[in-house]
């Protein structure tokens, strides 16, 4: 069990798994979401920063909601985040279709190796090895 300085409050907890909040902030948290999910279903239309205002809630924090896929915008809003990747605004979580693409083929390229390769090196491996005369 590790323990962490809440970013919240700055106090200490015991950290479970991959909380960055003590309960009590995690709370107040889950709170201001709840707050900030009803006023975006009673209205949908309006600009991001509005809700900021209204809900009294930091953009950093819509926008943490939006990435973790627990917010998002509807088909009509001009308001977008960010790709981490290129840039390019995006509806919600981190990357575009596109970078998403990219990541998942260069990982797959780099899990893949030659099965010539593998051969050669046990190929290599089998010289080498120690013999016993008997």
């Amino acid at each position: 069990m590790r323990i962490s300085n809440c970013k919240g409050c700055g106090r200490i907890f015991n950290v479970l798994s991959d909380e960055q909040y003590c309960p009590n902030c995690q709370k107040k948290m889950d709170e201001k979401f709840d707050i900030v999910k009803r006023f975006v279903e009673d209205n949908p239309n309006v600009p991001v920063e509005t809700v900021a205002k209204e809900t009294d809630t930091s953009m950093k924090q819509i926008n943490r909601w939006i990435r973790e896929e627990r917010l998002s915008f509807s088909p009509d809003s001009s308001y977008g985040i960010p790709c981490e990747n290129c840039g390019r605004m995006i509806r919600t979580v981190r990357f575009c279709d596109e970078c998403k693409t990219k990541l998942t083929n260069t990982l797959r390229s780099a899990l893949d190796t030659p099965k010539s390769q593998d051969r050669q090196l046990w190929q290599q491996d089998d010289k080498n090895r120690m013999r016993y005369i008997k």
